[in-house]
C-alpha cells in the first residue's frame, strides 16, 4: 500500500474517533414527580385519615387530642339538649340535662373513638380514594359553631365553649366521602404544633 493509501486510512480513523467523542450518552430514565401536597389543611386532615384507617387502629387513634374530644362531646349536648338535634330521648334528656359541663376523661374518649374504627373509620374509608368536602348534613355543618348559651346555663359550659371558638378558630370542619366506602363523615380538626400540624377533636357521621 503506498502512502496516499496510509494517509487515507490514518484520516479515517481519526474521523471517526472524533465522531465516537462527540456522541452523547444516554439519559436517564425521568424519575416520576412527587405526590401533589395537599392544598389546605383539612385536605391533608383527610388524606391522614385515609391512610391512617387503611394503616391500622392505633393509627387512626394517634390523630386525636382525647382531652378536647372529652370537653367537645360534652359541649355538643348541651347544644343538642337546646335543640341542634330534634330526636332526644326523655332518658338523653334526662342524662344531658344533668351534666354540669365536666368534661368527659380523655381515657373514655380513648376507648369511645377507638370503638368508631370499624362503625365510622373503615366503613367510611373502604379501600380508599377520599375526598375533601363541605359537610352535607345540618349537624355536620353546624360542628364548627358555638354561639352563647342560654342565660342559667352552668357556668362550666363558657369555658369549654370558649375552648372550641379557640380550637375551631385555628382549623375548621371538613367532610370526606371516598370511592372505595360506603357513607360519609365529617371531621372537626384544630391546628397544633405537633409533627402533622393538627389534631382532631371529634368525628361525626355525615
Amino acid at each position: 500500500m503506498g502512502a496516499r493509501g496510509l494517509i487515507s486510512i490514518a484520516l479515517a480513523g481519526l474521523v471517526y474517533l472524533a465522531g465516537a467523542g462527540c456522541s452523547s450518552p444516554a439519559a436517564p430514565p425521568a424519575s416520576p414527580p412527587p405526590p401533589a401536597a395537599p392544598a389546605s389543611l383539612g385536605d391533608k386532615v383527610v388524606s391522614d385519615f385515609e391512610a391512617a384507617i387503611l394503616t391500622g387502629r392505633e393509627a387512626y387513634v394517634a390523630l386525636f387530642d382525647f382531652a378536647a374530644v372529652g370537653e367537645i362531646e360534652i359541649l355538643l349536648h348541651r347544644y343538642d339538649l337546646n335543640g341542634r338535634l330534634s330526636h332526644l330521648t326523655d332518658k338523653e334528656k334526662a342524662d344531658f340535662t344533668a351534666e354540669d359541663g365536666t368534661p368527659y376523661p380523655a381515657d373514655r374518649e380513648r376507648r369511645n373513638v377507638g370503638n368508631f374504627y370499624p362503625v365510622l373509620g373503615q366503613r367510611t374509608v373502604g379501600t380508599g380514594g377520599c375526598t375533601a368536602a363541605p359537610p352535607r348534613t345540618r349537624y355536620g355543618k353546624l360542628l364548627g359553631s358555638y354561639p352563647p348559651l342560654p342565660e342559667g346555663t352552668p357556668p362550666k359550659y363558657e369555658t369549654l365553649r370558649a375552648h372550641a371558638n379557640e380550637w375551631v378558630g385555628k382549623g375548621g370542619v371538613v367532610a370526606m366521602k371516598c370511592r372505595g366506602g360506603q357513607g360519609g363523615l365529617v371531621l372537626l380538626y384544630t391546628a397544633k404544633a405537633n409533627a402533622r400540624g393538627y389534631d382532631l377533636i371529634t368525628i361525626y357521621d355525615d
